[in-house]
This record gives structure tokens, C-alpha cells and sequence, in this order.
């Protein structure tokens, strides 16, 4: 399925009064687990991919990395896949555009990120 196509699944996921469930991948083992077991989209949650290759949650992880699990994640599953961001990895609205639109390069539909205090 084409990355826009699982965008559009996606969006029809969300239907008011029934909610999207997302299940929390750490790698693309894990995704693919999950997608067998019936899941409709795959979230990862920054706190388990950062636990599961040996990191504290917040960034601490090297960037690099993150880019490479969540691109194998998505191209290991033919669902729509988003993808906890922390807080972007920047500070910096350029290197944070360029950052998101990697990620999305690498195959995923949806970024979240937390705002930062300035």
C-alpha cells in the first residue's frame, strides 16, 4: 500500500464515537506482531524504543537511530504508521521542519511531538 494511501486509511480510522486504537511498537518485530494480531495502524511511543535499545526517554536516544527503527517499522507493515517524535530533536523550526520531513521520507503518515519551553 502506498504511504498516501495509508494516509487516507488513516484519516478514515477516525471515526467520532469510535475511536482509532493505537498499538505501541518498539521495532519492526514488534509492529509486525501487532499488525498480525489484528491492529489497523501502529503508533511507537518514544519511551518504549528508547527502553527497548538501552536509552532514558527524553532525546536521548541518538537521532540517527530513531530515523533507522522507525523506518524499518514502516517498511516492515503494510499499515499506517505514526510516530512519537518527543520533542522534535530541535529547537531550531528549520532543523525541525528538515527532521519531520525526513521522517516522513522514511515511510510514516503521522509525527507527534511535545512543545518545548523556551
Amino acid at each position: 500500500m502506498s504511504q498516501a494511501n495509508k494516509a487516507k486509511l488513516f484519516a478514515k480510522l477516525h471515526v467520532t464515537g469510535s475511536p482509532v486504537i493505537l498499538y505501541n511498537a518498539w521495532d519492526a518485530g514488534s509492529a509486525k506482531t501487532i499488525v498480525e494480531a489484528g491492529a489497523q495502524a501502529i503508533a511507537t511511543s518514544s519511551w518504549s524504543v528508547a527502553a527497548a535499545h538501552g536509552y532514558e526517554d527524553g532525546e536521548e536516544m541518538p537521532l540517527e537511530l530513531v530515523e533507522t527503527i522507525v523506518a524499518r517499522i514502516a517498511a516492515t507493515v503494510d499499515v499506517p504508521v505514526t510516530a512519537d517524535f518527543e520533542g522534535g530533536y530541535s529547537d531550531n523550526d528549520t532543523v525541525l521542519a528538515k527532521s519531520i520531513s525526513q521522517l516522513l521520507h522514511l515511510g510514516v503518515i503521522g509525527i507527534n511531538f511535545a512543545h518545548r519551553a523556551m
